[in-house]
C-alpha cells in the first residue's frame, strides 16, 4: 500500500473547470452520468461524460463553488483530455444560459493517517476547498484539496495538524487505483462504459435522473444484467526502464491466445530496495475471470500481476 506517511502532492494532471450561468445546473443534469440537480452545497457528485454509445470521453468530480444559491460548480477533470471536453461540452450549450471556463486552480492531494471521511464531502479548510476523495481498506483520509496555485503547503500543514511529506503524484495515483477509482485520461478516452470503471458501483452513475448521452447503453447494460467486465486494482512488478499506461492490453498466461482485459490507469509505485519497480494497476477484466486467471502484462509470458482488494463489491445493490 502506498499510505506508510502522511504527504501532499500537486496535481498538475488535474486542472479544474467552472460551470456557471443560471442554466448550469440543468445543462449538466443533462449532459453528465449522475444527478447533479440533487447535489447539496456541501456534496461532490462523481459523474461520466459520455458519447452516444456510452463510452467515457471523461469524467468530473463537481462541486458548488459557495453554499449561495446559484453558485457557479467547479469540476476536476483530467488536464489531458481537458479541450475535447470543454469543446464538446460548448457544443451542446445552445441558447442556454451557461458558461464554461477553464479556471487557474490548482489541484493538490493530502493523504494522512487520520480517520477517513465519508467520500464525496465538502468543507473549507481555511481558504481552501477540500473534497473527501475515496479511500482504500484500512486507509486514513485522502482529501483533493482546490486552490490557486501559489497556495503556501506550510499553511495547510498548520490547518491539518499534520507534519505532510512532499511526494510527486503517482503516489496519490497508487491511492486512486487502490482505492477503485478510474480516471479517464487521453490514452483511454472512448474505450471504457461507466461499469467498466464500476461508476454504478461507487457513486458516479444514477440510473433514475433521466436522459443523458450514452444514457440508454449505460442503462441497458444495468437493467439486462449485461455488465460482465469491471475494474479491478492490482499490482506489477517489472524489471528495466519498461512503463505501463492506460490502454494497454494484459494477458492470461493459462489462455495465451488472446487479451484479456486492458490498463484503465496505471501508476508508478514507490520503488523499494533491492525490488523491481512496482505498477499499480486499474485494469477492466472478465468477471469470470477474477478468481481463475494469471494475469500477466505485456505478454502472456510476461510478469505477473497481483490483484488488490476493493473498498466496495462488485455485486451491485439494489441502490446501484
Amino acid at each position: 500500500m502506498t499510505h506508510t506517511m502522511d504527504f501532499f502532492a500537486r496535481l498538475d494532471d488535474l486542472a479544474v473547470l467552472r460551470i456557471s450561468g443560471k442554466d448550469a445546473i440543468d445543462f449538466l443534469h443533462g449532459q453528465l452520468s449522475n444527478d447533479i440537480s440533487g447535489m447539496g452545497p456541501q456534496d461532490a457528485r462523481l459523474a461520466a461524460y459520455c458519447n452516444p454509445k456510452g463510452r467515457m470521453l471523461g469524467n468530473l468530480v463537481l462541486w458548488r463553488e459557495s453554499p449561495e444559491a446559484g453558485s457557479a460548480l467547479l469540476a476536476l477533470v483530467k488536464a489531458d483530455v481537458l479541450e475535447a471536453v470543454l469543446k464538446r461540452l460548448r457544443m451542446f450549450v445552445l441558447r442556454s444560459k451557461v458558461t464554461i471556463e477553464h479556471t487557474s486552480l490548482a489541484a493538490f492531494g493530502i493523504s494522512t493517517h487520520a480517520a477517513p471521511e465519508p467520500a464525496w464531502s465538502i468543507r473549507q479548510l481555511g481558504s481552501y476547498t477540500v473534497i473527501s476523495a475515496p479511500v482504500a481498506p484500512d486507509h486514513g483520509a485522502r482529501w483533493w484539496l482546490v486552490a490557486e496555485p501559489q497556495t503556501d503547503i506550510s499553511q495547510i500543514k498548520a490547518e491539518i495538524g499534520s507534519e505532510l511529506v512532499a511526494r510527486d503524484a503517482q503516489a496519490w495515483h497508487s491511492q486512486d487505483i487502490e482505492a477503485g477509482l478510474g480516471w479517464v485520461e487521453q490514452r483511454n478516452v472512448e474505450l471504457f462504459i461507466p461499469q467498466s470503471m464500476n461508476y454504478d458501483l461507487n457513486g458516479g452513475v444514477s440510473f433514475t435522473k433521466g436522459c443523458y448521452p450514452g444514457q440508454e447503453v449505460v442503462a441497458r447494460a444495468h437493467f439486462r444484467g449485461a455488465v460482465k467486465r469491471r475494474g479491478v486494482p492490482a499490482l506489477c512488478r517489472l524489471s528495466g526502464e519498461v512503463a505501463l499506461h492506460a490502454g494497454m492490453d494484459i494477458f492470461d498466461a493459462k489462455r495465451p491466445g488472446s487479451p484479456a482485459g486492458r490498463i484503465i490507469n496505471a501508476a508508478r509505485a514507490k520503488a523499494e530496495d533491492g525490488q523491481p519497480q512496482a505498477w499499480k494497476l486499474f485494469m477492466e477484466v472478465n468477471l469470470n475471470d477474477i478468481e481463475t486467471a494469471d494475469f500477466r502484462a505485456l505478454s502472456a509470458e510476461g510478469p505477473e500481476i497481483t490483484l488488490l482488494p476493493l473498498p466496495y463489491s462488485l455485486e451491485p445493490t439494489a441502490d446501484n
